[in-house]
């Protein structure tokens, strides 16, 4: 029992450590992305509030692929939004093929959701823009670095 409990606390505090090291990049997919000075990186795959801009994403297996999970995580997450409009759109992150969804946030932020393969590596991606991101030109050069709008 002193043994599990040992463990636990070292995990904890080893998840601890690692929350509050300085991130300098991100791990996109096998893609190195920088983090930009000024902007906190909550994990290897998540950057919060950079300059208005949020994104994280989560990679899939193959079985979860061939379960379908992507299909139903993201509908999920579109009936926890608090939404004022939706629109299915396609866009690009590293040159690769996305389908998602465009949310116009009542708080008048927006959101974009999408599913693709990078790398060879499928994932969900979420992306949160204070402003709309109505064509490329609107997007800095750390959004192109996970979105291309068509």
């Amino acid at each position: 029992m002193k043994n599990i409990i040992f463990i636990i606390s070292l995990l904890l505090s080893s998840i601890t450590a690692r929350a509050q090291e300085n991130i300098k990049e991100l791990q996109y997919a096998h893609v190195k992305i920088a983090v930009p000075e000024g902007c906190t990186a909550v994990s290897d795959y998540e950057l919060m509030d950079c300059n208005g801009f949020s994104v994280q994403w989560l990679y899939l297996s193959k079985e979860m692929l061939q379960q379908g999970v992507h299909k139903s995580f993201l509908d999920q997450m579109a009936q926890q939004f608090d939404y004022r409009t939706k629109k299915k759109i396609n866009f690009s992150s590293q040159k690769q093929p996305f389908k998602g969804t465009k949310f116009e946030m009542k708080d008048g932020t927006f959101r974009i959701v999408g599913f693709g393969v990078v790398t060879d590596v499928p994932l969900i991606l979420n992306l949160k823009f204070a402003k709309e991101p109505k064509d490329n030109t609107s997007l800095s050069e750390l959004e192109k670095n996970f979105i291309e709008l068509e």
